[in-house]
């Protein structure tokens, strides 16, 4: 019956009817900056590689899995930073999957000397797939053995597109906000026709970090910076609001994720907790999600851990780095 249920999903996914997906969200969006937008590339100093996994819905069977890697480069000489991002969900018992490669870079203006802008551009291949031999269907489950479906099949079950983002954030030592807008070609989403497309995603996400001990231009110690990122697709909206804690080399966060208008039981999403550490050039960060949706504690919530290795170069002395979060 499961099989049944996540096959009526992701043919609904897939756009057989008209209804669009939505994007894969993460909890640490901080330490998959450049999914986040390509303003992010280029925002440390030197090079940085990244890697995240997200196990979401643990107690769902074949549930939805993210894999994704990220590359990123600062020349500062130029006022540029270059990214490469691959990234790939997959789910349901017919392996529903959604591949998207991309180029990124971003170029830095300094309008004053404390204040930067940064505007960047992503452009992107995608690739959706499904084995559609592997989904049970309603029309399945009167005999057994079960009889071939009535559903006709789609002539290919692979499509590729192409993709564009574009991204603007502004920052200062403490302070940085952004926007991002999405899948700006909408790409499209679907097996049988190419009227179902990928809605557009905005982005809002912004915060602001209070250093309790450090120093600006040297190693900061202690900080609590708060943070949020708001989101809309389609008629989806989702708005995260979060702290995080530093203490050198510890990092802690608390997230509440939902909308702040609507019934109580509509508006509220989850409680996310994570805790990261620092080796050297190394960061680790786990989190995970407590649902308090009607989904309910049955999901088994959301699992989500980030790598990041820096690897640092001789920059000029008027760059800064961005002050959001690693975690």
């Amino acid at each position: 019956m499961k099989r049944v249920f996540f096959g009526l999903i992701l043919i609904l996914s897939a756009g057989a009817i008209g209804v669009h997906a939505q994007d894969t969200h993460f909890t640490q969006f901080y330490s998959n900056p450049l999914y986040l937008g390509p303003s992010f590339a280029g925002g440390v100093p030197g090079q940085r590689a990244v890697a995240n996994y997200r196990n979401q819905w643990m107690g769902v069977p074949k549930g939805f899995h993210t894999y994704g890697v990220s590359w990123d480069y600062n020349m500062s000489v130029f006022h540029s930073g270059f990214g490469l991002i691959a990234q790939r969900d997959q789910a349901g018992a017919g392996n529903y999957g959604n591949t998207r490669m991309g180029t990124l870079y971003s170029y830095d203006f300094t309008p004053t000397p404390d204040i930067h802008l940064r505007p960047g551009l992503g452009f992107y291949i995608q690739q959706i797939s499904i084995n559609f031999f592997d989904l049970t269907f309603g029309d399945q489950l009167a005999l057994d053995p079960a009889p071939p479906t009535s559903l006709i099949y789609p002539g290919k079950s692979v499509v590729w597109d192409i993709d564009v983002s574009s991204s603007l954030m502004m920052y200062s030592y403490n302070t940085w906000v952004g926007f991002t807008w999405d899948h700006m070609l909408k790409p499209v989403n679907s097996f049988y026709n190419d009227e179902a497309r990928t809605p557009f995603k905005f982005s809002l996400y912004g915060g602001y970090r209070y250093i309790t001990k450090g120093f600006l231009m040297s190693k900061i110690e202690q900080s609590i910076t708060g943070a949020f990122n708001f989101r809309v697709q389609g008629e989806y909206k989702q708005l995260d609001l979060g702290l995080y804690f530093m203490n050198e080399p510890l990092s802690f966060g608390f997230w509440w994720r939902g909308m702040p208008k609507g019934k109580v039981n509509k508006r509220i999403d989850a409680l996310a907790f994570m805790v990261g550490y620092k080796f050297d050039n190394l960061s680790v960060g786990y989190s995970y999600d407590f649902t308090i949706s009607r989904l309910g504690i049955g999901s088994g919530g959301s699992h989500e851990i980030s790598l990041a290795m820096t690897f640092k170069t001789v920059v000029r002395k008027r760059w800064k780095a961005l002050p959001c979060p690693t975690f």
